[in-house]
């Protein structure tokens, strides 16, 4: 451990210098900011001490000044006790903590033994990193692969929430070797049935379960699968929980997957099926009548949507066969909060995940619901209709007759323009998508924006979360089995 302590009284600190020292502490002194800081360009240095009342430049200018240059040395004040507000623009300014003089032995040593413990984890973490690169780069691109690819790399970012900037980068780089595969294998993966896709999940591990139970399925709109991992690691430890992991199909966005989730076909022989039904989701009751009665089930079904916490508490056995539950979180997030700008906050950035989740969690809610179906007999399903992505790169789409969706298209005319990352599909038949010219995905963190205020909107929606094109996040879901 090597500390730069700069302090233009650092002659009446020469005690606890020594102590330091004798510690087995590197402690290198500075009177002034301006030594520090030349200091600080010739030698490394794992922790700064800085004073707050310094002659010339003042401790908050230095931090500033220090943490611009310098942004991963964590900076620790030493303040006075009058030095209150101070001390609060100095952590806004990301100071790592600070400590009132006089300055206690103990306290430094307390803090060093903190920060070496950080950084051992961090070290821990990042060669665990670089370790699940190696077991990564080791996995086919094949289906099973990408979807095992996903998994790892999803519940490493769970358990290394605190250090996960190199599992962040893993992703990025999973990503872009996904979409060239989805380019090339999506015509052929979605004509295989022993694969598990959005359409066939019903057919394949739910419905069978109605010969032998009641079975319900609640549909988390618009839920991840880390954060159908986050709900499912809230709860019971005395269930019997399975899961399967899934592709959605494209476009991954509610019309579409949660459609095909019901009718148990491909988009273009669902809109064939039902014409009109891919606009919106108002025929999913029928498609998934049509999908029973296709697959010889002959069984009561209770299907609701839930739009609120209330009404997500109150869920309960109806003593049908089957029991479909939407719960609409995103609508249920507008009931809560009614402000626009408080929706995009909850949804925007990673951090939000655990937001999403504990919300459905909150006072017990959710596992006092599951608990009603299980004391009921009933085994209960979980899943998603789509995940979601957060949107970085901004691609301008040119045209006169197109869609406006931020991460999917279609249109006779559609030009896109940008330095991001799409998908186009001409023959949209090959990809199960009825023919109503040509599609347009985006890939990776790309985000589409058209019309005279493209730049505008740019600026406005860049970070925030988008879903219906081709990235692990928005593709890569769970099925959740929970029985007794």
């Amino acid at each position: 451990m090597k500390v730069l302590w700069i302090d233009d009284e650092i002659e009446e600190m020469y005690s606890i210098v020594a102590f330091l020292k004798s510690q087995g502490v590197d402690v290198d002194t500075a009177t002034t900011v301006e030594e520090g800081v030349d200091k600080l360009s010739r030698h490394n240095y794992n922790l700064i001490l800085l004073d707050y009342r310094m002659p010339g430049i003042d401790g908050l200018q230095a931090l500033k000044l220090i943490k611009r240059t310098y942004p991963h040395v964590p900076v620790v004040m030493l303040t006075m006790m009058t030095d209150a507000e101070l001390i609060k623009k100095a952590m806004v300014e990301d100071a790592y903590d600070y400590i009132v003089k006089p300055v206690q032995p103990a306290q430094l040593m307390a803090l060093i033994a903190r920060l070496q413990k950080e950084s051992l984890k961090k070290e821990y973490y990042m060669d665990e990193a670089d370790r699940l690169r190696e077991e990564v780069s080791r996995i086919p691109e094949t289906f099973d692969g990408y979807l095992l690819k996903a998994v790892k790399i999803f519940q490493a970012r769970h358990v290394y929430k605190g250090y996960r900037s190199k599992f962040d980068e893993l992703l990025r780089e999973e990503n872009v070797k996904f979409a060239s595969w989805i380019e090339r294998s999506y015509p052929e993966i979605i004509r295989d049935d022993t694969l598990l896709m959005s359409h066939n999940i019903l057919k394949k591990l739910v419905l069978p379960y109605v010969e032998v139970s009641p079975v319900v399925l609640i549909v988390l709109d618009n839920f991840r699968f880390d954060q159908i991992y986050e709900i499912v690691s809230a709860l019971s430890p005395n269930y019997k929980i399975e899961q399967s992991i899934y592709m959605s199909l494209l476009p991954t966005a509610t019309q579409y997957s949660r459609n095909a989730i019901f009718s148990g076909l491909l988009p273009d022989e669902t809109d064939l099926l039902i014409p009109g039904s891919l606009q919106d989701n108002q025929s999913e009751l029928k498609l998934l009548w049509k999908q029973l009665e296709r697959e010889g089930y002959k069984v009561g079904v209770w299907y609701t949507k839930i739009k609120n916490l209330e009404a997500l508490s109150k869920m309960k056995p109806y003593g049908k066969r089957l029991e479909v539950y939407i719960v609409n979180f995103v609508d249920t997030i507008l009931h809560l909060t009614a402000n626009v700008e408080a929706l995009k906050a909850l949804g925007e950035g990673e951090a939000s995940i655990k937001r999403w989740a504990r919300l459905i969690m909150e006072d017990g809610r959710f596992s006092s619901v599951i608990n009603r179906f299980l004391d009921r007999g009933y085994r209960v399903f979980i899943t998603s209709d789509h995940g979601w992505t957060i949107g970085r790169t901004p691609v301008l789409v040119k045209g006169e007759d197109f869609t406006k969706g931020f991460r999917h298209k279609h249109g006779r005319d559609l030009r896109p323009e940008g330095e991001g990352r799409w998908v186009e599909v001409p023959n949209p038949k090959d990809w199960g998508l009825p023919d109503w010219g040509k599609f347009l995905f985006a890939a990776e963190d790309t985000f589409f924006v058209w019309g005279d205020r493209a730049g505008e909107f740019a600026e406005i929606y860049r970070k925030k979360m988008f879903h219906g094109g081709i990235s692990l996040e928005e593709m890569v879901l769970s099925l959740v089995s929970v029985s007794v």
